[in-house]
């Protein structure tokens, strides 16, 4: 008997007592009803609006990890489609300690400069994700660098600003310096310290010089801010209700409610920015909105752009986006390496 027959007896004798919340449901939709707004504006296209999302993929070896991130804005001019654009970088991270979180900043890095490429010349820019969570997630450089480190990235980041592109990642011009600088554990974390300085910098310089016309929604949120249950987030219980139509109340979200500090010049930049946060349903799902607009101006592209539910230009910039598994194993074929990745013995 594999697991997998074990695992099925052990849901069955759970199923009867398998429940999302141990609140009674009359309870919470009660909450719910007292915030709900079982209305949709009617939909109404902008001139020029840009969706943009960012995707990563890798293939870890033993010691290293081959990667590709991407970014992708499909613009839609007065409703109709009209184009596409691309970031991308492919690259070895070594050593393959700290990856998975500087893979993470390094698709940041792309996704904000695709999508402020396109303000200067777009009405809306749509983001796929959390504009607010992108600022506060903790990242475990800002906590792990030495000050020496610090004051070597700070000072790198100050030339990194005098050159900043568009097109690429910037801290990989500094890569060669901080090898020679710091060999061994500490590389992976100085560098990773610099390409989150990297990260703030773009978002910062996105919603400054897209003001007014941000938009970011998030299929997922881990907030609790109308405590509709003591333990899940807002967004799973409202998944759990699923209410008609309509939106929450609005709300205002400051980068100022966190829990540690931003590196250096960012803690006095960031903190005083706001955004309005609301939950929304459209006609299926609930989705959660943080943006610079008014609440009402969102929601009327949201309805304009709705296909099943979700924000059309979102689905596909999602699409075309996606770096798939195949297309990790296709790139390491054209860049012709062979690795060793640890997994020969178990026959994958």
């Amino acid at each position: 008997m594999r697991i997998r027959s074990f695992l099925i007896e052990v849901a069955l004798r759970k199923r009867s007592s398998f429940k999302l919340s141990q609140v009674p449901l009359r309870e919470i939709r009660e909450k719910v009803k007292e915030l709900w707004i079982e209305e949709i504006p009617e939909g109404k296209a902008v001139e020029r609006l840009s969706a943009v999302d960012g995707s990563r993929n890798k293939k870890t070896y033993a010691g290293y990890v081959v990667y590709a991130v991407g970014a992708c804005s499909v613009v839609f001019e007065k409703g109709s489609l009209n184009g596409e654009s691309y970031i991308a970088e492919i690259d070895l991270l070594k050593p393959e300690e700290y990856s998975d979180s500087r893979l993470r900043i390094l698709m940041g890095i792309v996704e904000a400069k695709k999508a402020l490429k396109e303000v200067g010349s777009s009405t809306v820019v749509l983001l796929d994700g959390s504009i607010v969570g992108d600022f506060l997630r903790p990242v475990v450089f800002n906590h792990e660098v030495s000050e020496r480190g610090r004051e070597w990235a700070l000072s790198s980041f100050e030339k990194l600003k005098e050159n900043f592109s568009l097109n690429k990642i910037d801290s990989k011009e500094f890569y060669r310096e901080a090898a020679e600088r710091f060999p061994g554990r500490e590389y992976p974390v100085v560098v990773g310290f610099l390409e989150y300085l990297e990260y703030l910098y773009s978002y910062y310089r996105l919603i400054e010089e897209g003001k007014g016309k941000i938009i970011a929604v998030s299929k997922r949120s881990n907030s609790w801010n109308h405590g509709l249950d003591p333990i899940l987030p807002d967004i799973a219980v409202l998944n759990l209700v699923d209410p008609p139509p309509g939106y929450t109340e609005p709300y205002s979200v400051s980068l100022s409610q966190k829990k540690f500090h931003f590196p250096a010049e960012f803690e006095e930049l960031l903190p005083p920015k706001e955004f309005t946060t609301f939950y929304f349903k459209l006609s299926k799902g609930i989705y959660k909105c943080e943006t610079d607009m008014e609440a009402e101006e969102a929601l009327k592209i949201f309805s304009f752009y709705e296909v099943e539910g979700y924000p059309f230009p979102l689905r596909e910039v999602h699409r075309r986006v996606k770096i798939t598994r195949e297309d990790i194993e296709e790139i390491v074929k054209i860049l012709r390496h062979r690795g060793i990745t640890g997994r020969e013995a178990l026959g994958e």
